[in-house]
């Protein structure tokens, strides 16, 4: 284990960040993506922030294949320890990339996301 990795859990829960937003007007959207995420991972985020990302699929873009499973690791009910979680598709949705090869997607299929994982 190098010197800049710990063994100790990271700290979730609470965060100045999310207190100071709460301080200030926030949009319609990002109180659904914190009640999101606290449904999903049972506590609430450490920390609430924006992306600068495109956000639309491009109109071209190539098909890879089948997602069948889908492997992430998260600290859902459990802050600051993380595990894996491995999700076989049922219906698998296609995992297509862009044109350059550097962003991927998954489109179609029929999962959700609900309080007890990815279902589908």
């Amino acid at each position: 284990m190098s010197e800049k990795e710990s063994t100790r859990p990271v700290r979730g829960g609470r965060d100045r960040s999310l207190e100071q937003a709460r301080g200030t007007r926030m949009s319609q959207q990002l109180l659904q993506g914190i009640a999101f995420y606290r449904n999903f991972n049972r506590f609430r985020p450490a920390r609430v922030m924006r992306v600068c990302h495109p956000r639309v699929i491009p109109p071209i873009v190539v098909e890879l294949g089948e997602l069948v499973g889908l492997i992430y690791r998260s600290d859902k009910t459990l802050p600051g320890w993380p595990r894996a979680y491995i999700h076989v598709m049922q219906d698998p949705p296609r995992l297509v990339s862009n044109v350059d090869g550097t962003q991927l997607y998954i489109v179609g299929g029929s999962y959700r996301v609900t309080r007890r994982g990815i279902e589908g």
